[in-house]
């Protein structure tokens, strides 16, 4: 069961849940992780991306098409919403698009690009800023966004999301790197209260990369060196127990 409220977004998952960082376009490599696991969406499992499914890797079109079956799930990338800029009619908004990954837009051909266009308005406005997602089995509450939480507390994200975010909080979903920027300063921040566990993606990592109850996905697919990587809710919630 999913339930969106605007900008936030609720999902109940009966089976295992499982989430993947960002995709960019790399649907061969989701594939064989779900191949891996034996994913079974008939049995109630569930996969929950951290958003940018499309650009720079080799299949956005069919990564983009994810959002129309009912076992996956994703929050709003800040490539999404490039393309939903760049639909917008706006040169530069497609400039800076192509620029950053979108260049495969332009190897489709004329009828291919218009139903990309048309699923991308009618698939992509419907995702939200924040999920928060309940696996029944565990009883644990986990967080998805893609950039970084807003606020030092899930819960007041989970309410400010009932009002239209301001600049600020919007741009830290999709495109702020300050928590992870602050780590490498020896800036270690507390967990997040409100929730037990929080996953994100957006910047690119060798390896996973975990602190207090924060889990990043991000390895690196769609660049030569990187990779897809996926993590059941109890390969998170072993990753963010502290040690001993």
């Amino acid at each position: 069961m999913s339930i969106a409220h605007g900008q936030f977004a609720t999902l109940t998952v009966e089976g295992r849940a499982f989430f993947v960082g960002d995709l960019h376009g790399e649907r061969r490599q989701l594939s064989q992780l779900l191949n891996a696991v034996n994913f079974a969406p008939e049995q109630g499992d569930r996969l929950i991306c951290v958003g940018d499914l499309i650009d720079r890797g080799q299949d956005s079109l069919a990564c983009l098409e994810l959002l129309e079956l009912p076992w996956f799930h994703s929050v709003m990338g800040n490539h999404e919403s490039m393309l939903l800029d760049a639909l917008g009619g706006d040169a530069e908004n497609l400039n800076s698009w192509l620029r950053c990954g979108g260049a495969w837009y332009l190897d489709l051909d004329e009828p291919t690009r218009l139903a990309m266009m048309q699923k991308a308005e009618r698939l992509l406005p419907a995702l939200p800023l924040g999920l928060e997602v309940h696996i029944r089995s565990l009883d644990v509450r986990i967080g998805v966004v893609h950039a970084d939480c807003p606020t030092d507390n899930w819960s007041t994200f989970r309410d400010a999301c009932q009002y239209p975010l301001n600049g600020h909080q919007e741009f830290a979903c999709l495109w702020s790197r300050d928590t992870l920027r602050n780590m490498a300063k020896g800036e270690f921040p507390a967990s997040l209260p409100g929730i037990d566990a929080v996953v994100m993606g957006h910047t690119p990592q060798r390896n996973l990369k975990s602190h207090g109850n924060r889990v990043w996905l991000d390895t690196g697919a769609g660049y030569p060196q990187g990779r897809l990587s996926m993590l059941s809710a109890e390969q998170i919630l072993e990753l963010i127990q502290p040690a001993g």
